[in-house]
């Protein structure tokens, strides 16, 4: 029987699921409940050592003689200290020791009960890797303790071997031993450094061909991916491939850039035709929060491509890490692929299908309005940065056909203006800026500087504040909305602008808007340039609103 802590029980399945065998013991209460699943299981050989000093060096000769990872597991407090010694030898060794340090509740850490100490990261700097545990209480607990644990034994061995840690915090009770067998647990499994040869290509190939539903979705990718390749993979191998234009792909037939729209306009009775079967994420952030509910649904693969080999978990459902780069991975598929027949399938027409009777927004002058008409002018040459959290957004109805730029690293709206600032700074290329105000303004001082270039052009939508959080449907109840949230205010950017330099433009309705953007968008200029267009606030929510409708 196995201890009904879900945290251990996670513990014991995963070590199986990895080959992990060779477990060292040393005695303690807040511990017994690991040490008892682990000895209980006939899969694990396990190992008593009183003292850990000597129990950590005992798992390293194991591991030595083994070439295997071993485990080495200790009660709170001062025992895993004990350890030191051993974690640092196996740091420099290279010696794959995974450290399971049990681990009195958080809360009771310096409140002078017995054994407990601040166990979490307790070897920096003689780790790989070190995670704490949570206490499992919900769901997003549980597999929050998964991804954790599959981190820590994956970082065993990641190019360089070595120690991880694994610290359990366990509450009483601690000695309810319920389970009679170990649960289903997701398993991460990581691939060597992404180095393709004809063989293990044609078996990510093959294994690809046991599913009819296949997505690739690109993040945000400075450098993109060549559409010819991306043809391959979806002409040879049925792919779907959607992204945004953060994953500057330039314009496909079998490039999808409108699913936001696709998911939106689509019943909830259907949504589970969209869901794939196998997904690979390429590259970084991804906008839209309906795809990322998708992904997190009942997917049965999902592979991450990820240069680093880090761990990196959106959909909550990984199931494996490819180290790769992006052209290093989709290169070496297509290659393959090339030697498949064309394939089509129901679940890519749907996707072309809906996407193919999907419509650029035509509204009333508003934000949407103005964002549309600067991203219908841009010059070829052009670059475009768009700014968090509306703006990109907007952005993505449109059909922009020029490199995008913006900061979703982190998603906030700090230095969107004084990176295109930088950007232009550093390029002969038209840099064109799309901003909110509360963005702007927060970021005011990007325009206070000597390095202003008269490439640069900021349309500046100015509705009178922090407009998306107005959409969002539990605020709207708010009486504190309009001066804590939204940040309402009547500020405009004339004298700014002036001061620093540059030419200002402002309208007020689509006839100024017209006649400033021939301006903003025409032959280059000797200054750079603002132009601030003001909206309602209220009209722009039931525009988008409105918009949104109509594609149902």
């Amino acid at each position: 029987m196995y201890s009904d802590k879900k945290s251990i029980l996670h513990l014991i399945a995963l070590l199986k699921a990895h080959g992990i065998e060779n477990v060292v013991l040393s005695p303690g209460s807040r511990n017994a409940a690991i040490s008892h699943s682990l000895a209980s299981d006939p899969d694990f050989t396990c190992y008593s050592v009183v003292d850990e000093r000597s129990a950590g060096f005992f798992a390293l000769g194991i591991i030595q003689a083994t070439g295997k990872p071993a485990v080495v597991c200790c009660t709170s407090g001062t025992a895993g200290l004990n350890l030191a010694s051993a974690v640092a030898e196996a740091f420099y060794q290279g010696l794959p020791l995974l450290v399971v340090t049990a681990d009195r509740p958080t809360a009771w850490i310096g409140q002078m009960d017995g054994q407990t100490i601040p166990q979490q990261a307790m070897y920096h700097p003689f780790i790989r890797h070190s995670v704490q545990l949570p206490e499992v209480k919900s769901d997003e607990d549980e597999w929050y303790a998964n991804r954790l644990i599959n981190e820590a034994i994956l970082a065993l061995d990641n190019q360089e071997k070595g120690p991880a840690h694994i610290n359990i915090p366990l509450s009483e009770p601690l000695f309810s031993f319920t389970e009679e067998s170990l649960p289903y647990v997701r398993v991460i499994k990581r691939s060597s450094p992404y180095m393709f040869d004809n063989t293990s290509a044609e078996r990510y190939v093959h294994h690809i061909s046991q599913y009819d539903k296949r997505m690739i979705i690109i993040g945000q990718l400075p450098e993109g991916v060549d559409t010819d390749i991306l043809e391959v993979l979806a002409e040879n191998l049925g792919f779907t491939i959607l992204c945004e234009h953060l994953a500057n792909v330039t314009e496909s037939n079998h490039v999808i850039k409108n699913f936001d729209s696709i998911l939106y306009t689509s019943a909830e009775k259907n949504i589970a035709d969209y869901i794939p079967q196998i997904v690979i994420t390429i590259g970084g952030h991804i906008v839209s929060k309906r795809l990322k509910q998708l992904i997190r649904s009942e997917v049965c693969e999902h592979w991450h491509i990820s240069p680093s080999g880090n761990v990196v978990d959106l959909s909550q459902n990984v199931t494996e890490i490819i180290q790769a780069t992006a052209s290093e991975f989709v290169n070496a598929l297509a290659d393959t692929a090339r030697k498949l027949p064309i394939q089509e399938n129901s679940y890519k027409q749907s996707w072309t299908k809906h996407s193919s009777v999907i419509k650029e927004p035509k509204t009333d002058f508003s934000d949407l309005y103005a964002a549309g008409e600067l991203i219908h002018r841009l010059p070829s040459d052009a670059v475009l940065h768009v700014a968090n959290s509306s703006s990109v957004r907007i952005a993505q109805l449109f059909d922009v056909r020029v490199p995008v730029c913006c900061n979703r690293g982190t998603n906030g709206i700090d230095g969107s203006l004084s990176t295109a600032v930088g950007y232009a700074a550093a390029s002969y290329k038209p840099v064109y800026l799309l901003i909110g105000d509360l963005s702007f303004f927060y970021d005011i001082n990007g325009l206070w500087n000597r390095h202003i270039g008269r490439n640069l052009r900021i349309l500046l939508n100015n509705n009178g504040g922090g407009e998306i959080f107005s959409t969002i449907h539990g605020l709207k109840k708010s009486d504190t909305l309009p001066k804590f949230v939204t940040a309402e205010h009547q500020t405009n950017t004339q004298a700014w602008a002036t001061q620093a330099g540059l030419i200002y433009l402002s309208a007020n309705n689509s006839e100024e808007l017209d006649d400033a953007l021939n301006t903003f968008t025409g032959k280059e200029s000797e200054q750079p340039m603002l132009l601030e267009v003001f909206s309602d606030m209220k009209d722009n929510t039931a525009i988008l609103s409105t918009y949104y409708r109509s594609l149902k």
